[in-house]
């Protein structure tokens, strides 16, 4: 039996990724925007000396949400969501100035 020849595609950066999916600038900002908060979130939960149930307490999202982010799968977690999560931790979130 022939082996079928694979093609594929490496993407280095969210842009290249973005490209190779056929997705517009704004779709790629936003998917890099929500992987940075993903990033932040994790960090912040495993740094802070709160439990996931507290974390749940204060920010009034699903266990079942933040023990996903915990563990790195926040494909269902919305942005909003994942800003409660870090806020519930302690960290203060800044907005970029106006210029």
């Amino acid at each position: 039996m022939k082996k079928a020849k694979r093609n594929y595609s490496i993407a280095k950066t969210p842009k290249e990724l973005g490209s190779l999916l056929g997705l517009s600038d704004t779709d790629v900002a936003l998917m890099k925007f929500k992987a940075d908060l993903t990033s932040l979130a994790v960090k912040k939960i495993n740094s802070s000396k709160l439990t996931v149930n507290e974390i749940v307490k204060l920010s009034g999202v699903a266990r079942s949400k933040v023990s996903a982010v915990k563990n790195g799968a926040s494909v269902s977690v919305t942005s909003d969501l994942l800003i409660k999560i870090i806020a519930a931790t302690g960290a203060e979130l800044q907005t970029p100035r106006a210029a």
